[in-house]
């Protein structure tokens, strides 16, 4: 957990420690699980994420997607995306094929070789996920989703407008003196 020095609300008049602490610490716990995941899917199926990000989109389609498609659900680049699809094609868990409704464009389908890694993948992840949210009752658990969902929905509002200026107050404390030239 992170926590700001004793003299916070000196250093920062306009600033609310509490707040600065659970950003940060929401910050840090989502990157913990992020790198967890990362770690546990690249030593047991050597592939990163985002392989096995669109290979569960691709499970879950039901049908065949464009990598445009695949690309907006998992929120990666289109260099990215390209790559992420040789690498699942070249282990034949993934076949692109002509997009009928658009000659300029392919499709992808996850293979039966797929859906096999896809069973073997999925279940792995909802372990982690368990795992690390095994400290916390049910009732915690649903209380940490709704106060996320506070948080979520208030980033919603702050990313619909222009972005806040980045002005603000600061005491620098004389602990933090400035070096001398």
């Amino acid at each position: 957990m992170v926590k700001v020095d004793p003299d916070f609300n000196t250093e920062y008049p306009d600033g609310d420690a509490t707040s600065t602490e659970a950003y940060a610490t929401l910050a840090r716990a989502g990157a913990a699980c992020l790198q967890e995941l990362e770690r546990s899917v690249a030593a047991h199926f050597d592939m990163p994420m985002a392989a096995a990000t669109a290979l569960a989109v691709l499970d879950g389609a039901g049908e065949a997607l464009t990598p445009s498609q695949i690309s907006e659900r998992i929120l990666i680049a289109s260099a990215t995306m390209t790559a992420t699809l040789d690498l699942l094609e070249r282990r034949d868990w993934v076949r692109r094929s002509p997009n009928p409704d658009d000659r300029r464009s392919t499709t992808v389908q996850i293979t039966a070789e797929g859906c096999a890694i896809a069973d073997r993948l999925l279940p792995s992840i909802r372990g982690i996920e368990h795992s690390a949210l095994s400290s916390l009752t049910e009732a915690e658990r649903l209380q940490l989703l709704d106060l996320l969902a506070k948080v979520l929905e208030s980033l919603a509002s702050i990313a619909a407008e222009p972005p806040q200026p980045l002005t603000g107050k600061r005491a620098r404390p004389a602990r933090l003196n400035r070096p001398t030239t």
